[in-house]
């Protein structure tokens, strides 16, 4: 049965560039795996699409480089050259988001092979989470480098580095949903399993001897308000700081991404989440530490019957 992931890209040949100083304009678009082999492959004998047109060709492992406010950032990922003379796209494979700007430059590989569906655009958000921004919310997707987000310890902070991946939604990747209500929250919404929220009540006091803790998503699972949803794919977001920091998705608090230190003192599960993620964070250097207690499961078990 095909599978459908929607995803980020630029209108770009690598191989064949625009002028330096064009304009880079980010889309949406519809990527099937036709056969649900997690994988888009060119030919017709594959039948993989985007936006429903034939892939001819895959070129993975392209680089583009655009300037944004001043600074250069460069996506790697991957280039898919369509039927009919479409227009060539690129997307992103290395957990950016891609922001608006205009070109710098680009390279390009002389091999066509595939792309894993694993690798579209972890701790995360998914779209459509409303963020508490200045000024008000936004969903997560809008959000780009250097916005301010409301944090809870901290005030109004900038946004260091946007992550954003599609995965298929089985197993370990699949988002645990909050309906309204069952963690504070005014909309329901969903974040990868290893995400952590903000747990502020008795309970933490009783069980962890503090105002408030941070439970991983998984840990919170009680087959009613908060459940796994499997099926289909889905798409995470995960916001960086200078460091950690509590944010507040949907009238709900709970954490930024945490790399680096962070990523040795985290648990083995979102350890393992955030570099499957996103790999770039093990190259990351800051230090910096969890904001809040951190429960473990055998903790978490003991909070939520409490």
């Amino acid at each position: 049965m095909p599978t459908t992931y929607r995803d980020q890209y630029f209108t770009i040949d690598p191989g064949n560039p625009p002028g330096f100083g064009t304009a880079m304009t980010v889309q949406r678009g519809d990527f099937v795996d036709n056969n649900d082999n997690g994988q888009i492959n060119s030919g017709t004998a594959a039948g993989d699409t985007f936006n429903g047109i034939a892939i001819t060709s895959v070129w993975r492992n392209d680089t583009v480089t655009i300037r944004v406010n001043g600074v250069n950032i460069t996506y790697r990922g991957v280039t898919l050259y369509l039927a009919g003379g479409n227009a060539p796209i690129f997307t992103p494979n290395d957990g950016q988001a891609l922001q608006n700007g205009t070109f710098v430059r680009s390279t390009f590989v002389t091999t066509s092979t595939n792309m894993p569906v694993g690798t579209f655009g972890p701790t995360c958000f998914t779209s459509g989470a409303q963020i508490e921004v200045q000024g008000g919310k936004r969903a997560v997707e809008e959000i780009a480098v250097g916005d301010m987000v409301k944090t809870l310890d901290h005030g109004m902070q900038p946004v260091r580095m946007v992550l954003r991946q599609t995965v298929r939604a089985h197993g370990k990747f699949a988002p645990v949903l909050f309906e309204v209500g069952s963690i504070g929250n005014d909309r329901a919404f969903m974040v990868s399993p290893e995400h952590r929220m903000l747990i502020s009540d008795w309970r933490a006091e009783l069980v962890m001897g503090c105002d408030d803790v941070l439970v991983s998503a998984k840990h919170l699972v009680n087959n009613r308000d908060v459940r796994v949803i499997e099926g289909g794919a889905v798409e995470y977001f995960h916001l960086l700081f200078d460091s950690h920091q509590i944010v507040f998705a949907d009238g709900c608090p709970s954490e930024s991404c945490l790399p680096c230190s962070g990523l040795a003192s985290q648990s083995d599960g979102q350890q393992a989440e955030l570099l499957e993620l996103f790999p770039n964070l093990a190259d990351m250097k800051q230090q910096t530490l969890a904001a809040r207690t951190v429960v473990r499961r055998s903790e978490a078990v003991c909070l939520m019957a409490a």
